[in-house]
C-alpha cells in the first residue's frame, strides 16, 4: 500500500475508528452468544450411532467456526480502538505542527514539505543576513522533523488496522504480508540513504549465509513496473526504487535473495564432486532444502512461467520457484523487527 502522505494525515479523525470498534464490538458479542447457545446445546437423545456422531462433530466444527469468526472479530475490535488513541494524538500533533507553522509564517505541504512565506526584513551586515537564515532555515527543519515523526506513527497505525485483518479477506495481506507497526514506523522516519544501507546490509548477511558472493544491488526506476528481480541467476539483485519508502520492500528482497538461494541449490546438488570431498548441498539441507526442492526448482526454472512470455498471471504465482520465494518474503517481512531494522541500518553504514 502506497505510503501514507502529511495532507493524509490531515483529514484523519479518531472518531469513525471509534463507531467501527463499537459496531464491531456488538457483532462479535451477538457472535459470542450464539456460539455459546450452540455450545451448550445437545444432541437429541433419541438420535443414536452414526447419525448422532455426524451429528456431534457437526456441532463441534459449527462451535469452532463461529468461535473463528468471534476471535478475527475481536482482534479487528481491538486494533480500532487503539488506533483510535493513536489518531487521537496524530491529530493534535498535525494542529500543534500547523499552528506553529503558521506563527512562524511558513505553509506545509501536503507531501510534507515547508515553505518560507515571510517577507524578509533589511539587514543591516551580511551577518545579520546569514543569522537571520540560519535561523529560519532551523525553524524549517525542526517543522520537517516534526512532520517525519507524525508520518511515522501515521504508518504505524496503516500497518496495526492491516495486520488485523483476519486471513481470508486481503489476498494481499494472505499472500505477502504486513510489516510490524514498529517496523513500518521505524522504516517511514528512515532517510532513503539509511533504506539503502539497510537493504545492502541484509543482502550482505543473507548471502554469507547462503554461501554466495554478494549480489549486486540495481535500483530500477518507479516507471519500471516489477517490485524486483533476480538476475544473472542471482547474481545481480533489481530493486524499484519507487518502494524504497515502503517497507514491503524488506518482502521483496527477501523474495529475490530466496531466488538467489533457489539458484544456489540447483547449482551445489547438479556440482560434480569426488566421493572423499565434502557435499557442498549439505548446506541448504541444514537450512530445510531437500534434494527434491532442488528438483523441483530447476525444472520449474528451465520452463519458468512469465506474462512477458504469454503466459497467465495465475500460471506465474503459482508455479514452484514464486510460491516458495513468496513465502520466504513474507516470513522475512513479518519476522523483521524495530531493532533489526535498527542493527542492519547501522552495519550498513559503516
Amino acid at each position: 500500500m502506497p505510503p501514507v502522505t502529511f495532507g493524509d494525515v490531515r483529514s484523519w479523525r479518531p472518531g469513525p475508528l471509534g463507531t467501527a470498534g463499537d459496531g464491531l464490538k456488538r457483532d462479535a458479542d451477538e457472535l459470542e452468544r450464539s456460539r455459546d447457545a450452540l455450545a451448550t446445546q445437545s444432541v437429541p437423545s433419541s438420535w443414536t450411532g452414526l447419525a448422532r456422531l455426524a451429528a456431534e462433530v457437526r456441532r463441534r466444527a459449527l462451535v469452532a467456526r463461529v468461535e473463528s469468526h468471534v476471535e478475527g472479530k475481536r482482534t479487528v475490535q481491538r486494533a480500532l480502538y487503539e488506533a483510535e488513541t493513536d489518531v487521537t494524538e496524530i491529530e493534535r500533533m498535525v494542529a500543534d505542527i500547523e499552528s506553529a507553522a503558521t506563527a512562524q509564517q511558513f505553509t506545509l505541504g501536503d507531501d510534507g514539505s515547508v515553505t518560507d512565506v515571510s517577507d524578509p526584513p533589511t539587514f543591516e551586515s551580511v551577518l545579520d543576513a546569514l543569522e537571520w537564515t540560519t535561523r529560519r532555515s532551523s525553524q524549517a527543519r525542526a517543522l520537517a522533523d516534526e512532520i517525519t515523526v507524525v508520518l511515522g506513527k501515521a504508518a504505524a497505525v496503516d500497518a496495526l488496522l492491516a495486520g488485523s485483518i483476519p486471513r481470508g479477506h486481503v489476498d494481499h495481506v494472505d499472500d505477502y504480508g504486513v510489516a510490524s507497526p514498529e517496523v513500518a514506523e521505524a522504516w517511514a522516519t528512515m532517510t532513503d540513504a539509511e533504506r539503502r544501507a539497510f537493504i545492502e546490509q541484509y543482502v550482505e548477511e543473507y548471502a554469507d549465509r547462503i554461501g554466495i558472493d554478494t549480489p549486486e544491488i540495481v535500483y530500477e526506476p518507479e516507471s519500471w513496473g516489477p517490485w524486483g528481480q533476480a538476475r544473472d541467476n542471482g547474481g545481480t539483485i533489481a530493486l524499484n526504487e519507487g518502494i524504497l519508502d515502503d517497507p514491503f520492500i524488506i518482502n521483496t528482497v527477501a523474495h529475490e535473495m530466496r531466488h538467489a538461494h533457489q539458484y544456489e541449490a540447483i547449482d551445489d546438488q547438479d556440482d560434480f564432486r569426488f566421493p572423499w570431498q565434502e557435499d557442498p548441498f549439505d548446506m541448504h539441507e541444514d537450512q530445510g532444502i531437500s534434494e527434491d526442492d532442488a528438483d523441483t526448482w530447476e525444472e520449474n526454472f528451465d520452463d519458468y512461467q512469465s506474462t512477458d512470455n504469454g503466459d497467465t498471471y495465475e500460471e506465474y504465482f503459482d508455479q514452484p520457484v514464486e510460491v516458495d520465494a513468496r513465502a520466504e518474503g513474507k516470513d522475512a517481512l513479518e519476522d523483521m523487527t524495530a531493532d533489526e531494522v535498527e542493527r542492519l541500518t547501522e552495519e550498513g553504514r559503516r
